[in-house]
């Protein structure tokens, strides 16, 4: 037996490992100075998240629809003090402009709704949507209350105006994410 041959095949064989070795080495190293080249590493970053809790998000219709849920500037500490607030007595100006919206629930909003549901082909029953009227009716006592520390010279008016924009808008971003009732 030739010992001479078999040597020589086996360093032959380890020439080819040391040559793909290497050739690995300098394929890694172009890769870390590829890395090292770029001038800002790419990072990860998270943008701010904002939550804006004053706007009416609903998925379902139980207990008391909140509009303007301790909106920004309120003193209100606990969701608890909204209740708190409601059996306090209004100024003159302010039982006006109660007294204006509570008209207004009755004879204005049930037709808005009718045509905003039909505009965007929303099925609602009618007793969903007397639902959502009580549930206002019950908090207009704390929405005139919290416009008029706001603006304390403010005509019965302005108060009712800027009620009434704010029922209109969260009663449609209600409807914007209500799936429909089951309507015969």
């Amino acid at each position: 037996m030739n010992h001479y041959h078999s040597w020589q095949s086996w360093i032959q064989q380890m020439m080819q490992q040391m040559d793909q070795q290497q050739k690995m080495i300098n394929q890694l190293q172009k890769k870390i100075d590829q890395l090292q080249s770029v001038e800002h590493p790419p990072k990860t970053v998270i943008e701010k998240i904002e939550y804006h809790f004053d706007q009416l998000k609903i998925e379902t219709l139980e207990g008391t629809l909140q509009i303007g849920l301790t909106p920004t500037g309120s003193d209100l500490s606990d969701i608890g003090d909204l209740y708190n607030n409601q059996n306090k007595q209004l100024p003159q100006t302010d039982d006006q402009a109660l007294h204006f919206l509570q008209q207004y629930m009755t004879s204005d909003i049930p037709g808005w709704m009718n045509q905003y549901t039909r505009d965007h082909d929303i099925q609602v029953s009618e007793e969903h949507k007397e639902r959502m009227i009580t549930d206002i009716r019950k908090q207009l006592p704390q929405r005139v209350e919290y416009y008029r520390n706001q603006n304390p010279e403010a005509p019965p008016e302005s108060l009712f105006h800027q009620i009434q924009t704010e029922i209109q808008h969260s009663i449609a971003q209600y409807f914007e994410t209500f799936e429909g009732d089951d309507v015969e």
